[in-house]
């Protein structure tokens, strides 16, 4: 604020916040898309994503139509040389939620119940994306221990009443996800390099599978509110048949997502959110700026091909010059209005190879971007950039256009490296 006035502190925060939103964007972007799966009911209804007060109490969420059950089980452990049965607690946070899509993922793709986790836990973590792993108290690798060994002693009950297209009503009781686990320990104490997936969740899981994109997984792994929220949307939003959309409360949302926050603060949570989800899913199109929220139909966020050397989405319509955002763009009172003296404008559209103003933006895809196409650089910026819709001064545009084409020239040029 001393040294550049408020708009040089909305500038600096603007600038932070979208080059973190735009890093996401590249990554998964740049990368294709892997394929995986969660179970349609827990997308629908979700693990909590705190440390309950009270671990041992099974968590029931429900909604209407959707009713998840998920009640911590007794197991058998060895303490100070004696057997005795001792309930682990519910699962809860980002770690569970990574595992779980991790296991269900690679049932559905080896159509085995059989689950081949790794060598040792280290390899495991590396194969769930996290590149440094660390042990002790509150490493890594033993808070990942501890909620797999109570993700997998638990017991699931699911109620599905089925009202959705392409949905039919269903109840699952008294199942866990592996009847054979023991813990990730072996009795040697060596780490368990498979788990065997118990048949009856594992049929159906092959019949309710969601697809989602490992790519995006491994960009929201740090936070359960951003895989909940993408999970969530990936589900719901191929299934909305009408252009109108569907209108839910807050309260429905915040029941899907497991967070127990009040109100005013789940919402702040969810709209910031949305911004690193919409990254990793740009088509997702959601309204969270009103009282309630309205989704919109979209395409599910795997649902890509190689089509010459770009990926494109399948099926479809055709790309809007920016992915909605989940916040509505603040209005300007007046559109023509200046800001240090230059008009606010929108992004070009169409080509960057002709146009006077258009000159100074190609000018910078051809310095900063080379080899690559500058109206490819521009589509993909058009695609992920957030807030596009919003108007700014060249001056701004220029500088957010730089910064997203040198990370895309990099990333490219790391990619092909590889």
């Amino acid at each position: 604020m001393l040294t550049g006035g408020e708009d040089g502190v909305r500038q600096l925060a603007t600038s932070a916040g979208s080059q973190l939103t735009l890093d996401a964007f590249l990554r998964v972007q740049d990368e294709e898309p892997v394929p995986a799966f969660l179970h349609s009911a827990l997308c629908a209804m979700s693990l909590p994503t705190k440390r309950p007060k009270d671990e041992t109490a099974p968590i029931v969420r429900e909604d209407g139509k959707y009713a998840l059950a998920i009640n911590p089980r007794p197991v058998l452990q060895n303490v100070d040389g004696k057997s005795v049965m001792r309930s682990l607690g519910v699962p809860y946070g980002a770690y569970p939620r990574v595992a779980l899509i991790y296991l269900l993922s690679q049932a559905v793709m080896k159509q085995s119940r059989d689950v081949y986790l790794g060598r040792n836990f280290t390899e495991w973590m590396r194969r769930l994306g996290y590149q440094t792993v660390s042990y002790g108290p509150r490493g890594t690798a033993n808070l990942m221990r501890e909620q797999v060994d109570r993700l997998l002693a638990c017991e699931w009950q699911i109620r599905w009443d089925g009202t959705e297209a392409g949905d039919n009503a269903f109840a699952v009781r008294d199942v866990k996800i592996s009847n054979e686990y023991a813990g990730s320990l072996d009795k040697n104490g060596s780490f368990a390099r498979e788990i065997r997936m118990s048949e009856a969740f594992y049929s159906h899981l092959i019949e309710h599978a969601v697809p989602l994109n490992e790519v995006a997984i491994r960009e929201l792994k740090g936070t359960p509110t951003a895989l909940d929220l993408y999970t969530y949307l990936a589900y719901r939003l191929p299934r909305i048949a009408t252009d109108k959309g569907q209108v839910i409360s807050w309260d429905q949302l915040a029941k899907h997502l497991g967070n127990e926050a009040d109100s005013k603060r789940f919402r702040q949570t969810v709209r910031e959110t949305m911004q690193i989800v919409s990254a990793v899913y740009p088509n997702a199109n959601v309204d969270l700026s009103g009282r309630k929220v309205v989704l919109h139909p979209s395409p599910a966020p795997l649902e890509r091909k190689l089509v010459g050397p770009h990926l494109r989405l399948v099926g479809a319509a055709t790309p809007e010059p920016a992915p909605r955002s989940s916040v509505k763009p603040r209005r300007e009172a007046n559109p023509t209005a200046t800001k240090a003296g230059e008009p606010l404008l929108a992004f070009p559209a169409g080509s960057l190879a002709y146009g006077a103003r258009e000159a100074q933006f190609r000018q910078i895809g051809l310095s900063k971007g080379h080899p690559w196409s500058v109206d490819d650089m521009a589509a993909a910026f058009r695609k992920g950039c957030p807030d596009i819709n919003r108007s700014r001064s060249d001056t701004e545009w220029l500088r957010v256009w730089e910064a997203f084409v040198v990370a895309y020239a990099d990333r490219r040029a790391n990619r092909n490296d590889d």
